[in-house]
C-alpha cells in the first residue's frame, strides 16, 4: 500500500524489507504480539509485507472497533479466507446479509433450549469416559475433540448420524490443518493449484458436503417435529416469510460444527493442562463438585452452583484464549486516536494480549480462578476481557460453549483426575485458534 509521506504513524518495529515482521511473527506469534504492546503502546504498526496492520491494546481502541464503529469493518483476511469452507456463514459473513443470518438464528440459543443440549453434552461425556482406563495415558486433545464434535453433531442433528461422524470429523480437521499451513505460508497458493494439500482439502469437503445436504434433504421431506438445531433451522423464516436455502443451512451447520467443536475442545484441553499443574484449584473443583452433586450426573440446572467450575472456564479461557486474536479490516477512513486508519488496512486485537495485561488483572500469568469470585468480568472494561469477541458480533453460542465446557469438564472431573507427564513438552501453536503443538498426553486416575 502507497502511504503519503505526510501521514502520522504509530511506532512498531520495522522488520526486514518486503516482509516486514512476517518472519518475527511467524516464530511466535503469541510473545511476538504481547511483546510488541509492551513496547511499543497501545497502538503498534506491525507491518506485513504491503498490508498495514494495526496491534491494539487500549480497551477504548477494541470496543471502538468490536461494538460502537463495527461498521467501519469487516472480517479480516484470515476468518475470510475461510469462506471456501464455511461459505457465507455467521462467521464469515458481513453487512444486511449477516444481520439477517444473526437475527434468524439468535433464537436458537435462547436459554430455554440450553437445558435440551444440556442433556446431551452429559450424555455424550459420560459415554466417551466409559471407555477409559485407570492408569492410561491418553492425548487429552483428541480426546476433547471428539467429544465436542459429538455434541455439536447431536444437537445440530439429533442421534441419527453417528455413522456420519467420522467423515464429519475427518473433513473438519482436514479444513483446519489446510487453513493452518495457509496462514503459516509466506507465499500463499491458491486453493485451485491441485496441491496434494489442495486436493485432499477439496475432497473432504465434498464428502461432508454430501453428508449434510443428504440431511437436510431428509429433513425437509419428513417434515417431522423435532428438538434439534436442524429444525430449528429449516423452520426460521424472516419477516418477509422467507426461510433459508439449503445452502444457507449448510454455511451454518458447518460454521456451527467447526467454530463450535474446535474453541469448545480446546478451552477443555487447556483446563486440564492447568488443573494438572495446580492440585489445590483441581481439589477445590472437586470439593465443589462434590457438595453440588453428591454422586449424581450433572445436568443444566445445576449450572447456578457449579460456581467454581465456571471460574475455572473462565480462568482457563483468560490464559488460554481458544481465540486468542481476531482482526477486522478497515473499510472506511477511522481516526484511532492522532492516527487516520485507511479503507483496506488491518487491525489486529489479540486476546491473548490483553487477558494479560497487568493494568486489569493482578499477577496476570497465574492462574487463580478466585479472581473471578467478585463479579471482575461486570467490572472489567469491554476490550479487555473478550473471549468470545465482543459488540454485536459476539459468539451467537457464547451460552452454549459456557455451559458445555462447565459440564464436561465437571462430568470427568468427577470420576476422574488428570496428571500431566514431565516428559510430555507442551508447545503453542498458535493458528486461527489456539492449539497445543504435540496434543495433550495426560495420565488418568480414577477416583
Amino acid at each position: 500500500m502507497q502511504l503519503h509521506s505526510s501521514r502520522r504513524l504509530p511506532p512498531g518495529p520495522k522488520g526486514v524489507p518486503f516482509f516486514g515482521v512476517l518472519f518475527d511473527y511467524n516464530k511466535d506469534p503469541t510473545g511476538f504480539s504481547l511483546r510488541c504492546a509492551q513496547e511499543y503502546g497501545e497502538i503498534t504498526l506491525l507491518p506485513f509485507g504491503p498490508l498495514n496492520v494495526y496491534l491494539l491494546s487500549n480497551p477504548e481502541h477494541i470496543n471502538e472497533v468490536l461494538n460502537r464503529q463495527s461498521h467501519r469493518f469487516i472480517k479480516g483476511i484470515s476468518v475470510r479466507s475461510l469462506k471456501s469452507s464455511l461459505g457465507e456463514g455467521l462467521l464469515t459473513s458481513d453487512g444486511d446479509f449477516w444481520k439477517r443470518q444473526r437475527k434468524l438464528i439468535q433464537p436458537a440459543f435462547h436459554r430455554e433450549h440450553l437445558v435440551e443440549y444440556g442433556n446431551i453434552m452429559t450424555d455424550v461425556t459420560e459415554r466417551a469416559i466409559q471407555q477409559w482406563k485407570n492408569g492410561e495415558e491418553r492425548d487429552i486433545h483428541t480426546d476433547m475433540m471428539c467429544i465436542t464434535l459429538s455434541i455439536v453433531a447431536q444437537s445440530l442433528f439429533g442421534t441419527d448420524i453417528a455413522d456420519k461422524t467420522a467423515v464429519i470429523e475427518s473433513a473438519l480437521e482436514t479444513v483446519l490443518k489446510h487453513f493452518s499451513n495457509q496462514l503459516n505460508t509466506v507465499f500463499l497458493m491458491p486453493e485451485w493449484i491441485p496441491t496434494p494439500d489442495n486436493v485432499e482439502f477439496w475432497q473432504k469437503l465434498s464428502l461432508m458436503d454430501e453428508v449434510i445436504y443428504d440431511i437436510i434433504r431428509q429433513r425437509r421431506e419428513a417434515k417431522e417435529e423435532r428438538s434439534d438445531l436442524l429444525t430449528m433451522l429449516l423452520q426460521l423464516a424472516d419477516e418477509d416469510g422467507e426461510g433459508m436455502s439449503d445452502r444457507e443451512i449448510r454455511d451454518e451447520v458447518t460454521t456451527l460444527m467447526m467454530a463450535g467443536h474446535e474453541t469448545t475442545a480446546l478451552a477443555l484441553t487447556w483446563t486440564w493442562m492447568l488443573l494438572a499443574q495446580h492440585p489445590k484449584v483441581e481439589e477445590k473443583l472437586y470439593e465443589e463438585i462434590q457438595t453440588v452433586l453428591q454422586g449424581r450426573v450433572p445436568t443444566a440446572a445445576d449450572m447456578s452452583q457449579l460456581r467454581y467450575a465456571t471460574w475455572v472456564i473462565k480462568e482457563s479461557m483468560r490464559l488460554y484464549p481458544p481465540a486468542w486474536g481476531t482482526s477486522r479490516q478497515v473499510i472506511e477512513p477511522f481516526q484511532l486516536s492522532e492516527y487516520t486508519l485507511e479503507p483496506g488496512e488491518t487491525v489486529f486485537l489479540s486476546q491473548w494480549v490483553m487477558h494479560r495485561d497487568d493494568r486489569f488483572f493482578d499477577h496476570p500469568r497465574q492462574f487463580l480462578p478466585e479472581r473471578w469470585a467478585d463479579g471482575l468480568e461486570q467490572k472489567l472494561p469491554k476490550g479487555v476481557y473478550f473471549p468470545f469477541g465482543g459488540g454485536p458480533r459476539v459468539c451467537v453460542g457464547k451460552g452454549f460453549a459456557t455451559m458445555e465446557a462447565v459440564l464436561v469438564l465437571v462430568a470427568i472431573a468427577q470420576k476422574f483426575r488428570l496428571t500431566l507427564p514431565a516428559e510430555h513438552k507442551v508447545e503453542l501453536q498458535p493458528s486461527i485458534t489456539l492449539r497445543p503443538k504435540n496434543g495433550m498426553k495426560m495420565g488418568l486416575q480414577r477416583r
